[in-house]
C-alpha cells in the first residue's frame, strides 16, 4: 500500500517495545514493525505504508509517538530530522518569524 506522500508519524528512541502502536495500526496498513536486531524490541514506522490516522499515539504510555509537522521536523534520508539540528550543523542562522507591518 505504497503512497507518494510518506506518512508524518515516527516513533524515537525511547520506545520501550510494549507492542501498543503494532496493534492499533488498521490492518491493512501495517505500519509498525518492530526493528530487527534491536535488543530492546522496539518499533518503527514505515512512513511509505503510514497513513496518518494517528491510531497509535494515545496508545503508547511512553509518548514516544510523535507527528513531525507538530514538532518541526522534515523528512530526510534514513528518517526524520530536527530542522535545528541541520542549521547548527550547517551554521545557518536560525529561523526567524517574518516582520509584521
Amino acid at each position: 500500500m505504497a503512497r507518494s506522500r510518506p506518512g508524518h508519524f515516527y516513533i524515537d528512541e525511547t520506545c520501550i517495545g510494549c507492542g501498543a502502536c503494532e496493534h492499533a495500526c488498521p490492518g491493512k496498513v501495517d505500519a509498525i514493525y518492530r526493528v530487527e536486531g534491536d535488543f530492546l524490541g522496539r518499533f518503527a514506522i514505515v512512513l511509505d505504508h503510514c497513513i496518518d490516522c494517528g491510531f497509535c499515539v494515545p496508545l503508547c504510555p511512553v509518548d514516544c509517538i510523535h507527528d513531525a509537522r507538530a514538532v518541526g521536523i522534515v523528512d530526510g534520508k534514513g528518517g526524520y530530522t530536527h530542522i535545528q539540528a541541520l542549521q547548527a550543523w550547517a551554521g545557518a542562522p536560525p529561523l526567524r518569524a517574518p516582520a509584521k507591518g
